[in-house]
């Protein structure tokens, strides 16, 4: 009895993962009006992909692409000023919009023609 018992408590985990399954990240859309008011899932594991299990706005359950929160910002600006009087040469065709399209410490700045360049801070 006692070895059952004990056998019952170690498998206890590995039932509740399988029951449980996996969740993916992200959350569920809002429930989708697709007239599927049917169970088609249970739980994440059962979509393919990224998809999560989520439901219908009647009742149902469909597989759809989740809701994935923002990437995290990388469009800081970087320490420094744009020089007074920018220096190079005249490309009038901006090669930047952001400091973070710049390489190292170079931050996107007006050149000589108007145009967004990447050029050394002052």
């Amino acid at each position: 009895m006692r070895r059952v018992l004990f056998g019952c408590l170690l498998l206890l985990p590995i039932i509740t993962v399988v029951v449980n399954g996996q969740r993916k990240p992200g959350t569920c859309p809002p429930p989708a009006n697709v007239g599927v008011c049917a169970l088609t899932c249970m739980q994440d594991n059962q979509c393919a992909g990224n998809a999560k299990c989520c439901r219908t706005s009647c009742g149902g359950s469909i597989c759809a692409r989740p809701v994935l929160p923002p990437p995290p910002q990388t469009d800081r600006e970087k320490p420094g000023t744009c020089p007074e009087q920018p220096e190079g040469p005249w490309v009038c065709s901006s090669r930047c919009s952001k400091d973070a399209d710049c390489r190292g410490a170079k931050k996107c700045c007006k050149n000589r023609c108007g145009a967004m360049a990447c050029m050394k801070a002052e």
